[in-house]
């Protein structure tokens, strides 16, 4: 594994729920014998936020402030000067034991972002790029995976894949070295609705004008939808969307700081 992965991985376990209320509430636990007041803070607090982030109201509330962009308008798509779809990778599942192989297949996330690239794709009839390396040290890449899944499930073929990238700012960077070959610029960019304003600042960054193409979407979907108790009682999922959430949050500050501050 990558270093760097490893290191980000470690951060995020302890900045992002539910490790960050662990850690305040274990460091209350070790230090309220000689600071007692402020173990106590610590403990009250770790607790508190672990209970408010997990709340469906709160997951709703973080998810919709990132979900700044609408649906895809096809009218416009097919009236623009889009030239390329682009597909941002998402993890992988290891080790399918269902498949006689036990190769890595493609995650869920990751199919859900490929199924509406291809209706787009049938759409408009724009080519696909598939953006994704092997972060983690695994010997097929994300790329890879996606395009056996284009051809064994969608018989489709991507024209270009990235198979370097390690995470978002490198989806963009090699995805510009890749299409700046063939001139191209203006591309349908497809990923989740709360991954879009951090993919967006990397892909702008390196050039490309967007259309956004969002799915997935956690909060936007339910404004039609009345709330009910359900919606103020903990849930494991609502944590799970919460903490989705700021890590979109930290990785679009920290892409500001590292990529753009401090380049």
């Amino acid at each position: 594994m990558d270093i760097e992965v490893l290191i980000n991985n470690i951060v995020q376990t302890i900045l992002l729920p539910p490790g960050m209320n662990i850690a305040m509430m274990l460091t209350g636990l070790i230090i309220i014998q000689r600071f007692y007041a402020t173990g106590k803070i610590l403990l009250m607090t770790g607790f508190t936020l672990l209970i408010i982030l997990s709340l469906p109201v709160t997951a709703q509330a973080l998810n919709g402030l990132l979900e700044t962009d609408p649906v895809l308008d096809l009218k416009q798509v097919k009236t623009g000067k889009a030239r390329a779809i682009v597909v941002l990778g998402a993890g992988r599942y290891s080790n399918a034991l269902e498949y006689p192989e036990n190769k890595d297949s493609i995650s869920t996330t990751a199919l859900e972002r490929l199924r509406y690239a291809v209706y787009l794709h049938q759409q408009t009839g724009l080519p696909l790029l598939v953006s994704g390396g092997s972060p983690h040290g695994r010997m097929q890449s994300e790329a890879s995976i996606m395009q056996d899944a284009l051809k064994n499930i969608f018989a489709l073929k991507a024209k270009w894949l990235d198979s370097k990238s390690t995470n978002t700012w490198n989806n963009a960077k090699f995805s510009a070295e890749i299409l700046k070959k063939y001139n191209i610029r203006d591309i349908i960019l497809v990923t989740h609705a709360t991954h879009l304003p951090r993919a967006r600042l990397a892909f702008e960054h390196f050039g490309f004008k967007i259309t956004a193409a969002p799915l997935g979407f956690k909060a936007s979907n339910h404004h039609d939808i009345s709330w009910t108790v359900l919606d103020f009682l903990p849930s494991a999922q609502a944590m799970n969307n919460a903490s989705s959430a700021l890590h979109e949050y930290i990785g679009y500050v920290w892409y500001v700081i590292r990529y753009i501050w401090l380049a």
